[in-house]
């Protein structure tokens, strides 16, 4: 309680209002080409890991599925035929071995049992190597079948969704942005003059825009390694030409949580942070 009285009433703060509630995002992807038939949430939805975000038409696969289960169905029953013929064909090559060494038959006929077991072993190895073929072609299909449910990954918010129903989707396609909002911080962006006095640690006081009645409070926890403009769309090139020299700012995050006006941290399940609402922080300078 001293502490937060003493930091709210001295000097030697570093304000701004270039500051935001962020969080971790995760954008899902179809994995597969289909078309869209079903989306569940829309921006703003709070949703669970593995609720179902969108499906796809799988008719198409349904039908691939059928034709392939067919031909496994095929292939199993033409390896067991050939599994007999091979064993027949050894057992004749095996009396014809025999026969052949007591002069009983001729060499020809020795070579035609022979040549008859080589053939029964490569058409049992090339049914087998069909039989793995139509096995593998099955499951790629139950992949895509799976595929076509689209679920959540994680618990959090809908940030953005990408597509419509009825749209085409290519695999890697967004389909929603979802935000961990279990996990915010405050990122805000100082001026590079403002970085001397502070480090990892020094106390900060947050007002969020949406709870204007509502204290928070948080510690500076990482400090950017790269000014914003690093980063941007055209980055500043100053080899040649004209130079102005511009103040950079320096993104660091802060973590936050609501605070009573005591300055003891509370638990409020109706305050909601979201990412992208606007902050103003103060953050307290190191002595």
């Amino acid at each position: 309680m001293f502490a937060w009285k003493w930091y709210q009433t001295q000097l030697g703060f570093v304000s701004t209002d270039d500051a935001f509630i962020d969080a971790d995002k995760l954008t899902v992807s179809s994995k597969i080409l289909g078309r869209i038939i079903s989306l569940n949430y829309d921006e703003g939805d709070t949703v669970k890991a593995g609720d179902i975000f969108a499906v796809l038409d799988s008719t198409d696969i349904y039908a691939q599925k059928n034709e392939a289960e067919a031909l496994l169905f095929t292939s199993r029953g033409n390896i067991n035929l050939e599994k007999v013929n091979l064993a027949k064909a050894q057992e004749d090559f095996d009396r014809a071995e025999s026969l052949f060494k007591s002069n009983v038959i001729s060499k020809e006929k020795y070579d035609n049992a022979f040549h008859s077991l080589e053939q029964a072993k490569a058409r049992y190895e090339l049914t087998k190597s069909g039989l793995k073929t139509a096995a593998a072609r099955l499951n790629v299909i139950k992949v895509q079948l799976t595929n076509t449910v689209i679920s959540s990954p994680l618990n959090g918010v809908i940030g953005k969704r990408w597509v419509m129903e009825g749209d085409v989707v290519q695999p890697g396609q967004p389909i929603y942005t979802v935000f961990d909002v279990n996990n915010v911080w405050v990122t805000a962006d100082l001026e590079e003059t403002k970085l001397a006095s502070i480090e990892n640690g020094n106390m900060v006081q947050i007002t969020v825009d949406t709870y204007p009645d509502q204290k928070f409070a948080g510690k500076v926890y990482l400090m950017g390694s790269n000014t914003a403009s690093q980063f941007s769309l055209i980055p500043p090139a100053n080899a040649s030409g004209n130079f102005t020299k511009i103040t950079q700012r320096v993104p660091i995050r802060i973590s936050i949580y609501p605070v009573d006006e005591n300055g003891n941290r509370v638990n409020d399940k109706n305050i909601r942070l979201l990412p992208g609402m606007s902050v103003e922080i103060k953050i307290k300078l190191k002595d």
